[in-house]
């Protein structure tokens, strides 16, 4: 299968779609213009006028709360609450009763509740985004209605707003509480004094944190202190081991007196003795008596002069030793000193003690204490709450009196001379573009909703396979000529290329393979069969063109044949005999019914029995040796079944689409009959392909 064309682009859609449906467009935008010239004449205008409002916070909060007003008095320090707070107050039916002088005590009647509906419908309340303004806008009928009518809003605000004044009584009932508070806070501290004489307290948190550092230092001190025992203890220990093992007596001197003299007579008796050997040796050999003799006397003798070495005469002495003597002083010292490190470790766990049982007593006195002094805060805190909750109730009243709010007038009542509605230009680019946009998707809708085929694309989605070719309308003047006849050579192509595909499968029978039979030395042309699903489609147009372009393009030789006509003459002679004319215009040659109208053409003469479709093979078989393309020329399948049944005579069949004409249903039933007849369907061509829009808008968007 072939695969199908690019998708169009969305504009290439929406243009074609709107220059098609260009009557739905333009009903659509003509509504939609003409519904906005009737707003833009007959609505009534409107006229506003313009105030704004700014809140501060230049008074403080209500005193009837007893929380703490703490806060600092700043013109930034406005809150988007207090600011909706006063936007609904000017939005609320008592200032809306008030501004109309209606008495807010009497029940609302049906005139009186439509008077301020309307009211509240024209008037319009806004916070000013990220400030501490109100803009406030009323519209009327006039620019002098509406200036007047919003300053009485506002005054009816104000008024309003006095009307939600503080208490009177509030400042009474604050400085009651004062007094009240005044004799609570002097019997807490009487209760506290009482409290620090009998436990002996004059600053709790001083005293604690100095009897807790006074802990520290003392156990620091006796771990010190038996550290220091220890280590005493060690040390007298440690001194009477030693005293143990040292001598009290010490040698103080040694004289050591060598064997001189010995040694002297002894190396000369023995030098006397080796040569003596020396001397034996001469006279007899080593194994004689003598010469044994002398030499154990020699052995003898060195054995006296290394004893005589070794043992040497010696004189020692002694005195008392200094280190044993040192050392008995010392622990003498010790234990003096370790009775005093005793003595002072027994101190300091005294007083530990006493500071231990101190911090006891204090922390015993420490719930006691805290709730005296939670209890004299408190009488402090509401004190002075009361107080100052008295004097701001003394200076909101006067406040009061004097109609001073948080809310201030900025901008009095400023009425605009240019009515807010209508608006001709605004409403007529409004609906402009409201008119374009709804007469587009209505084309649009009519477009794709239609089950008509406009676009190739549209017919690949119904057939499966790619469309051999698109053609023009030869009545559309935005056509491009040069398009055209590339579509068609595109077509003959298309044909060649399907013909090689289905030549020789399984199946496939012809007059081509017959033609070619008959006389192999030459080649055999192809019959075309062209038909429609419904008349009108162009088909005739379509193959006299293909046929004209075939022959000057490709030098081909080509012949159309109109089957209708020769089936009307089947039926009216039971003959086929027709001729070939040749048309010099269209440089093809035509279908002659009279031989006689043209002797010059070659003349086809046909069996004289069978059906019409048997007849017309065989001058078909013998046509295909002198041309190299037959196009048959069939009728719609819904005028004849004529087309379905010429599967003997061609080699294929092209299915003709007319742009706009046929719909889905024809097409797949055209597609059925075709598939079935046994002869292949080589293809589509879509005929008739009208382009709707301008030539200078499709170069632009195509």
């Amino acid at each position: 299968m072939v695969k199908s064309y690019a998708a169009p682009k969305i504009r290439q859609i929406v243009t074609e779609a709107v220059f098609r449906r260009r009557r739905i467009f333009l009903l659509a935008f003509c509504l939609v213009m003409g519904a906005v010239l009737l707003v833009v004449l007959l609505m009534p205008k409107r006229y506003s006028a313009e105030a704004k409002l700014m809140v501060q916070n230049v008074r403080s909060t209500s005193p009837l709360s007893t929380s703490p007003g703490d806060r600092l008095v700043s013109a930034s320090d406005v809150s988007q609450n207090e600011v909706n707070s006063e936007v609904d107050l000017l939005q609320s039916v008592g200032t809306a009763r008030r501004a109309l002088g209606t008495d807010s005590k009497a029940p609302e009647s049906l005139s009186e509740a439509k008077k301020i509906d309307d009211l509240q419908h024209r008037l319009k309340v806004e916070a000013v985004h990220q400030t501490n303004l109100i803009n406030v806008k009323l519209a009327a009928g006039s620019p002098g209605a509406a200036g007047t009518q919003l300053q009485k809003v506002i005054d009816a605000y104000f008024e309003e707003r006095a009307g939600a004044a503080r208490s009177s009584g509030a400042e009474e009932f604050f400085d009651r509480q004062v007094q009240d508070k005044s004799g609570e806070l002097a019997d807490t501290q009487q209760a506290i004094t009482r409290f620090e004489v009998q436990h002996r307290i004059a600053n709790l948190a001083d005293q604690k944190k100095l009897q807790v550092t006074r802990i520290a230092a003392l156990q620091e001190q006796l771990a010190d202190a038996t550290t220091a025992l220890a280590r005493q203890e060690s040390k007298e220990s440690a001194e009477k081991r030693y005293l143990s093992t040292i001598p009290n007596r010490l040698q103080t001197s040694e004289k050591t007196i060598t064997n001189q003299y010995s040694q002297e007579r002894l190396n000369t008796s023995l030098v006397d003795l080796q040569n003596r050997r020396t001397e034996l040796v001469r006279l007899y050999p080593p194994s004689d008596r003598q010469v044994v003799e002398v030499d154990e006397k020699i052995a003898r003798t060195k054995e006296a002069i290394a004893t005589a070495a070794e043992h040497p005469a010696a004189e020692a002495s002694s005195d008392v030793n200094p280190v044993w003597q040192q050392l008995r002083q010392q622990v003498a010292n010790s234990s003096g000193e370790l009775s005093g490190l005793g003595a002072q470790r027994g101190q300091l766990q005294a007083e530990l003690a006493d500071a231990q049982g101190r911090l006891r007593e204090l922390e015993k006195a420490t719930g006691p204490n805290d709730e005296l002094q939670r209890r004299l805060s408190q009488a402090q805190a509401d004190y002075t709450l009361y107080a100052q909750k008295r004097d701001e109730a003394r200076i909101s009243g006067e406040l009061d009196k004097q109609k001073m709010f948080d809310v201030s007038l900025v901008q009095a009542p400023v009425a605009s001379a240019r009515p807010d509605r209508p608006k001709p230009l605004l409403y007529t680019v409004v609906g402009l573009a409201f008119a374009v946009l709804l007469g587009t998707l209505l084309a649009l809708y009519a477009d794709t909703s239609a089950e008509q085929v406009y676009t190739p694309l549209q017919l690949d989605s119904i057939t499966g396979s790619r469309t051999l070719a698109v053609l023009a309308d030869e009545h559309d003047a935005n056509q491009d000529l040069g398009s055209t006849q590339v579509e068609y050579r595109r077509l003959l192509v298309g044909l060649r290329k399907a013909l090689t595909d289905v030549e020789g499968t399984e199946g496939w029978r012809n007059g081509h393979d017959a033609a070619l039979a008959q006389d192999p030395g030459r080649p055999a042309g192809y019959c075309i069969g062209f038909a429609s699903a419904l008349p009108g489609e162009g088909t005739s147009s379509l193959v006299n063109t293909l046929a004209t372009v075939a022959a000057k393009q490709a030098n081909s030789r080509v012949a159309v044949l109109d089957v209708e006509a020769l089936l009307r003459k089947f039926e009216a002679e039971e003959d086929v005999s027709f001729a070939m004319k040749y048309n010099t215009t269209r440089q093809h040659w035509a279908l002659a019914l009279d031989p006689s109208a043209s002797p010059s053409g070659p003349l086809r003469m046909g069996g004289v029995q069978g059906q019409f479709s048997a007849r017309l093979n065989l001058l078909l078989i013998d046509g295909r040796r002198e041309f190299d393309w037959l196009f048959l020329d069939c009728p719609s399948l819904r005028a004849s079944t004529l087309a379905s049944e010429l599967e003997q005579c061609v080699d294929g069949y092209v299915a003709v689409v007319g742009a706009g004409m046929a719909r889905r249903q024809n097409i797949e039933q055209m597609e059925s009959a075709l598939q079935h007849s046994g002869a292949p369907l080589l293809g589509y061509v879509l005929n008739r392909r009208r382009y709707p829009v301008p030539q200078w808008l499709h170069r632009m968007i195509w």
